[in-house]
């Protein structure tokens, strides 16, 4: 692989004493996702979507790498979300906060494969850049991997981190590397946090402090003490004493906990036409939502029949706090072997209760894996003036899972993307999902340049 370097870095931050401290903090479950190695190597979320190839080619057929870097210096490198790296505080007295990168190096985070490969057998997850190594956590936690197809087209990966994001904050960084047309006039690169500098370790707290004490209700004296006594004394000195402790536990067991916890896994995805999937879930009683969840359940093949699958309930709001993460996982249980049409149904009383989620009650069902589905955008969007043609959603399913599995609307399309370990058979399985989604036989994987004239989404 190569890494380009330099060509389009917006002007980097530069430290200095007179600027003002940034650092917005992480909450607290958003710790747990940085917490060890393996959290935090699990929570890597990947993805690719497929690019018309022409425009980002030269007139000898060359893939135009300078033009590329100049559209991510303009559109990623240049937002807020996309120039902020973690810092602990000292001490451990609050939690991680994102700060600018002082040392942002647009080229750090872009790697242009060697190799031109062919959609129809490529392994999606390294497309991805799931085999490009950890993230360093010293600087922004994403990366773009940019791979030429052997028909014109080009496969952009990307690597984030859900330590930064969840499905919807991810769309909205889907929108922010994509334009609304294929000549739309980019501003020059900038540094969004110019004049603000990272705020030290030894700052964080007094910062922390001050932040808090600014969103309280008033009076403020009285609000204070309520917010401080709503969480045990002894909870907090936990939280501080495991982020001291956190250098000797990060990588507690080495390479065999790794191995243990992270099964080598492999992806497909297929596409759906989204308004004829609208309408059967509608026919069926539910949402599409409660289609996938119904689907998935019915698609999963091992012996376990009663099963259950995590499922995210989003708690984003104009009129709540800013928060990158703000979801909760609820449980879906069905099974297997029912009818569709009961499946869909269950699943869509389940949702309809899921005030009740988090009220202690077992939900019955051996675990297998988690689902979502994500809309994006209904119109068609483009990347360096190439119309985006297709993309492969990889749920952000956590090590043991056996089946996971994603959909984004985009643009009249569902498509619907699926995560198993290496011995369980992805493509039969995604098959499955979108057989029952659709009533109508597996195309197989979906190709944007179907050769057999089938290449409109």
């Amino acid at each position: 692989m190569t890494i380009l370097e330099q060509t389009g870095t917006p002007p980097r931050s530069t430290a200095s004493p007179a600027r003002r401290p940034y650092a917005e903090f992480m909450k607290i479950w958003e710790e747990g996702y940085v917490s060890n190695r393996i959290s935090f190597e699990i929570m890597h979320t990947p993805g690719v979507f497929i690019v018309a190839g022409a425009p980002l080619r030269d007139g000898d057929g060359r893939l135009r790498r300078e033009l590329i870097l100049e559209h991510l210096a303009a559109t990623v490198a240049s937002a807020p979300m996309f120039r902020l790296r973690l810092q602990r505080s000292l001490l451990g007295l609050t939690p991680p906060a994102w700060v600018p990168d002082e040392e942002f190096d647009l080229a750090r985070h872009v790697v242009f494969a060697d190799d031109v490969v062919d959609l129809d057998t490529a392994d999606l997850r390294r497309l991805s850049g799931d085999d490009d190594g950890v993230m360093s956590i010293r600087h922004p936690l994403w990366r773009i991997r940019v791979t030429e197809l052997s028909d014109g087209d080009v496969a952009i990966g990307n690597m984030l981190h859900h330590a930064s994001l969840d499905g919807l904050s991810g769309m909205k960084a889907m929108s922010v590397m994509n334009v609304k047309s294929p000549d739309e006039h980019l501003p020059a690169p900038v540094d969004p946090f110019a004049g603000m500098r990272a705020a030290r370790r030894w700052e964080l707290p007094a910062l922390a402090v001050r932040q808090w004490w600014d969103d309280l209700d008033t009076p403020r004296l009285r609000a204070a003490w309520r917010s401080y006594t709503a969480k045990p004394f002894v909870r907090r000195a936990r939280r501080v004493a495991a982020r001291l402790l956190l250098p000797v536990r990060y990588g507690a067991g080495g390479e065999a906990a790794r191995a243990a916890a992270l099964r080598p896994r492999h992806s497909s995805y297929r596409r759906l036409d989204a308004a004829l999937a609208g309408r059967r879930a509608r026919e069926l009683g539910g949402t599409l939502s409660d289609l996938l969840m119904a689907s998935t359940i019915g698609a999963w093949n091992g012996r376990e029949r009663e099963v259950k699958l995590r499922f995210p309930v989003s708690f984003h709001s104009e009129n709540a706090p800013k928060a990158r993460n703000n979801v909760r996982d609820m449980e879906i249980h069905g099974d297997a072997d029912t009818p569709l049409a009961e499946r869909v149904a269950s699943v869509h009383a389940q949702v309809a209760a899921r005030d009740t989620a988090w009220d202690g009650h077992v939900v019955p069902g051996a675990p297998i894996g988690y689902t979502t589905l994500l809309p994006w955008v209904s119109r068609p969007r483009y990347f360096a003036g190439g119309e985006v043609l297709a993309m492969v959603p990889f749920p952000a399913s956590l090590g043991g899972d056996r089946l996971a599995a994603a959909g984004i609307m985009y643009n009249g399309s569902l498509f619907i993307g699926a995560n198993m370990p290496t011995d369980l058979d992805v493509e039969a399985t995604v098959g499955r999902i979108f057989t029952l989604m659709t009533g109508s036989e597996d195309p197989g994987r979906y190709r944007p340049r179907d050769t057999t004239g089938n290449d409109e989404p």
